[in-house]
């Protein structure tokens, strides 16, 4: 999310606007990005109550590897990128809403609330790893931040099958005890 707005404003046809006008684009799209995932998180939760925690993970890093790849694997037109492809993406970002639900029963309870914490941000701290270097990176020699967005959702690949190696809320052990 933090990169396509810096994208935007390298567009050929937004390159040429004043600064005033990039950053209402920029605002833009990051207002699209985060308005399309509130949809998406419901209908993760949703989709997580159907077919279970573990299969909703893989379907929507399938969607949100799919509208990446759409949105970056080639040139696209500003109208294009902001009525179709960033709606699509944010909508499959609300697959981070599904970590609040499903990893906190996954650890017992005396450890639930640092496991769940570690596990979900983790990738928190990868990400401001990651976003730093490639900040470092885009100023020296990229350039076109297309490329290194649309390498980013390969991520998600892996993180399909790591998600079919996870247990299921159904398999986990309850560490409730009942109250007499």
């Amino acid at each position: 999310m933090f990169w396509s707005p810096q994208l935007i404003r390298q567009l050929p046809e937004v390159a040429i606007r004043s600064a005033a006008d990039k950053n209402r684009l920029a605002s833009i799209t990051l207002g699209v990005l985060i308005g399309c995932s509130i949809p998406g998180n419901f209908f993760a939760g949703w989709l997580a109550k159907l077919m279970g925690f573990r299969r909703a993970i893989v379907v929507m890093c399938l969607g949100f590897f799919l509208s990446v790849f759409f949105t970056w694997n080639t040139v696209r037109p500003l109208a294009s990128l902001l009525w179709y492809c960033l709606p699509a993406v944010g909508f499959f970002s609300g697959i981070f809403g599904l970590f609040t639900m499903y990893l906190p029963p996954l650890f017992p309870t005396l450890l639930r609330t640092t496991g769940a914490g570690f596990s979900y941000n983790i990738g928190r701290i990868a990400a401001a790893i990651g976003t730093v270097v490639f900040g470092v990176l885009a100023n020296q020699s990229l350039g076109d931040l297309r490329q290194p967005l649309l390498y980013a959702g390969f991520l998600f690949l892996p993180a399909m099958v790591a998600a079919m190696l996870l247990p299921e809320l159904k398999d986990a052990p309850s560490q409730a005890q009942p109250v007499d």
